[in-house]
């Protein structure tokens, strides 16, 4: 399997998993899965380090740049529950001028990679 940003050949899994792995860029890939999947989970892995960063701040009571200012003008992160394993999904959803949706991407759950 090649990872979709570097056309590097990604690291087997080992014998108890089924998560291939990228060493140049840290992508993962479960067996079978296309590069839009694995491109999609990287998405939502980029945004939940910025979430995680945030609240890591908030915690220590110093304020850092909110998520939504790291992302380019008119886009907004959702989240809710995962139906799998109950831990947190994310997605972008991209807006014109005035706030309103124009685009939505697919929720994808930063614990365990399942999107819907």
């Amino acid at each position: 399997m090649d990872c979709p940003d570097c056309d590097l050949s990604m690291v087997e899994p080992g014998p108890q998993s089924n998560r291939h792995c990228c060493y140049r860029c840290g992508r993962v890939a479960a067996t079978g899965e296309t590069a839009d999947d694995i491109t999609i989970r990287e998405r939502g892995r980029q945004e939940a380090f910025v979430l995680l960063d945030y609240a890591m701040a908030l915690r220590g009571e110093c304020r850092t740049r909110a998520p939504r200012e790291d992302l380019p003008m008119g886009q907004l992160i959702q989240t809710r529950g995962c139906g799998k394993c109950g831990g947190t999904m994310y997605r972008t959803v991209e807006t014109d001028q005035d706030g309103s949706p124009t685009q939505e991407s697919q929720f994808v759950c930063s614990a365990c990679g399942h999107i819907e």
